[in-house]
């Protein structure tokens, strides 16, 4: 499997309906993608996974929390958070960004607003005074 140039070798994943589809595990071997599967129900095989989104998850929390924004836009602030954990640096890719290591160029983040900043929207349609009534 490629994205980016990048070959994906080995795919771990757990027992998931998903990942046992034909078509999925047809389109791995096209690719030349080989499919692990992790032992039912022993999360410590997914320890990885399972602590990236755990993290994922307290600072969607952190963010609403401190934003006072409503619990609703959980997914827009989870979101946020991997769109940024994209462009931090890690160990993973020697204290590159992924974003670096999969563009070789530093991400460009001048214009990057702060997690519940006020922002004015345009809506398109609306008439002079701004309604879409």
């Amino acid at each position: 499997m490629t994205h980016l140039g990048i070959v994906i070798k080995i795919l771990y994943s757990n027992h998931g309906g998903e990942y046992l589809d034909k078509g999925f595990t047809l389109y791995l071997k096209s690719r030349g993608t080989e499919q692990k599967l992790t032992v039912h129900n022993t999360p410590v095989h997914n320890s990885v996974a399972k602590h990236c989104n755990c993290t994922i998850v307290e600072q969607v929390w952190a963010l609403l929390h401190a934003s006072s924004l409503p619990k609703f836009l959980w997914g827009e602030a989870a979101h946020h958070i991997v769109w940024l954990m994209n462009y931090i640096s890690t160990k993973a890719v020697d204290g590159k960004t992924p974003f670096e290591a999969a563009f070789r160029k530093k991400p460009d983040l001048r214009d990057v607003c702060e997690w519940g900043e006020t922002m004015w929207v345009q809506i398109e349609g609306g008439n002079k005074l701004g309604s879409c009534v």
